[in-house]
C-alpha cells in the first residue's frame, strides 16, 4: 500500500489533517520482528536474487526529542510507514545513525559537545520493521555518552540484527566494512567521518574501549580504501563530512572524491550537512555529496526537512544513482505529490555536476 500526499506544511485546516490521520490508520504494518542473531558482526547475509543489486541509502537518523516522545505514543513504525515499502525492496538498506542508544545517565555525556543525543535500544525494532540492515556509526554524536555509551550501541544494534561500520573497539575493527554477498557478487560498505568534536573520538591509544573511524588522515583511509578493495567486488564509502547549513561540498571534498576514486573506491556517500546536496560521476564513480536529513525531531523544516532515499543500482561492473523525494513532517517521514518531487529534483539538479535527472534516474551526462 502506498499513499501520495501533498507537502504537510501546507495543510491549513483541521480537515486536512483528518484525512491525513485517516490515511495513516488504513497503512499496516505487516512485517514481522526479525529475530534476534550472535553478537558478533557477520562477513556474509542473505541474498535476495534480483538484477541489478539495488542498495538504498539515506542521511542522518536521529530518535531523541520529539521522535523519541512520538515512537512511545505512535509505535516505533510511526516514522517509517511512508518509505517501509521502498526500503524493503532493496537488497540493502543503509542509514547514518546520529546518536548514542543507551540508557546511561547524564554523568556519561561528552561535555564538548553542545547536543548530546540518546535513544532508546527497544525503538531499534522501528528500522528493522522498516527494512534497514546496517547502519554507520562514523559520525559526530556515536559518543554522546562516551564509549561506554557506544559499547552499549553496538551492543544493542547486534541484539536487533542491525549490522553497524565506522566504529569499534580498535581503529582496524572502526575501519572495517561490512560486507554481503548479492547475485554472486561482494558489496563492501566503509563507514568513516571527517566531523567529530575531539581527536580522541578517532585517535585510540591503549587506554581506548570504543570509538570511531576517522577521515582527517586521507593516506590512512587511502590504505584502507585499497586494503578492502582488493577482497570484494565493489566498495562503497558512506562518509559524514562537508559543512552543515551548506547546500555545497566544501574544496577539500573535491580533492576527497579525486584521491578516493584513485585508490579504487566504487562509489561515495554522504551526509552531515543536514541539508541535500548534489551529485556527480567522478570519473564514472557515482558521488553523492550529502543526503541531508532523514529522520529528525519535529524542529526540521524547509532545507533541514527535505530529505529522500538514494538508490545506488549495481550492475556488470558499473553503478548508477536514483533518488527519490520525501519531506520530514512531526516525526515522520511522508510520501509528497509530483510537483514537489521536481522542486526538490530541480534544485538538485543545479546543485549537481554534469548530470541530469530523467524521473528519479540520475544520468551522467560526461
Amino acid at each position: 500500500m502506498f499513499f501520495t500526499i501533498s507537502l504537510l506544511v501546507f495543510f491549513s485546516n483541521d480537515r486536512e489533517e483528518a484525512v491525513l490521520s485517516e490515511q495513516l490508520d488504513k497503512f499496516v504494518v505487516d512485517k514481522p520482528p526479525r529475530p534476534t542473531v550472535v553478537l558478533e558482526k557477520p562477513k556474509f547475509v542473505w541474498s535476495r536474487n534480483h538484477d541489478p543489486i539495488q542498495l538504498i541509502f539515506v542521511g542522518d537518523l536521529m530518535m531523541d526529542w520529539s521522535v523519541k516522545e512520538t515512537m512511545d505514543q505512535k509505535g516505533v513504525d510511526y516514522p517509517f510507514l511512508f518509505v517501509k515499502e521502498d526500503l524493503q525492496s532493496a537488497h540493502l538498506a543503509v542509514a547514518n545513525l546520529e546518536t548514542a542508544v543507551t540508557t546511561r545517565g547524564e554523568s556519561y555525556k561528552d561535555t564538548s559537545q553542545r547536543f548530546n543525543f540518546k535513544s532508546k535500544p527497544e525503538h531499534l525494532q522501528g528500522l528493522v520493521n522498516a527494512g534497514f540492515d546496517l547502519v554507520s556509526l562514523a559520525n559526530n554524536h556515536a559518543l554522546d555518552y562516551g564509549e561506554e555509551g557506544l559499547l552499549d550501541t553496538m551492543t544493542s544494534l547486534l541484539d536487533y540484527g542491525l549490522d553497524y561500520i565506522g566504529a569499534g573497539r580498535t581503529k582496524e575493527e572502526a575501519f572495517q566494512g561490512a560486507s554481503y554477498e548479492f547475485n554472486g557478487k561482494t558489496v563492501t560498505i566503509m563507514g568513516a567521518t571527517r566531523f567529530v568534536p575531539r581527536a580522541e573520538w578517532y585517535s585510540f591509544d591503549t587506554s581506548t574501549n570504543a570509538g570511531v573511524a576517522g577521515a582527517y588522515n586521507l593516506d590512512l583511509l587511502l590504505d584502507q580504501v585499497r586494503k578492502q578493495k582488493e577482497e570484494t567486488d565493489y566498495l562503497i564509502l558512506y562518509i559524514h563530512w562537508g559543512i552543515e547549513g551548506t547546500d555545497r561540498p566544501a574544496q577539500y571534498q573535491h580533492y576527497y572524491v579525486e584521491k578516493l576514486v584513485e585508490a579504487g573506491v566504487d562509489a561515495i556517500v554522504g551526509h552531515h550537512p543536514h541539508w541535500l546536496q548534489g551529485f556527480e560521476y567522478y570519473q564514472g564513480v557515482p558521488v553523492a555529496y550529502s543526503l541531508g536529513n532523514f529522520l529528525f525531531p519535529n524542529y526540521v523544516s524547509g532545507n533541514t526537512a527535505e530529505t529522500g532515499l538514494l538508490t545506488l543500482n549495481l550492475h556488470k561492473g558499473e553503478i548508477t544513482m536514483s533518488f527519490k523525494p520525501y519531506y520530514i513532517y512531526q516525526d515522520q517521514i511522508i510520501s509528497l505529490n509530483e510537483e514537489e518531487q521536481m522542486r526538490i529534483i530541480r534544485k538538485l539538479e543545479e546543485l549537481s555536476y554534469d548530470v541530469m535527472f530523467d524521473g528519479y534516474d540520475i544520468i551522467n551526462l560526461r
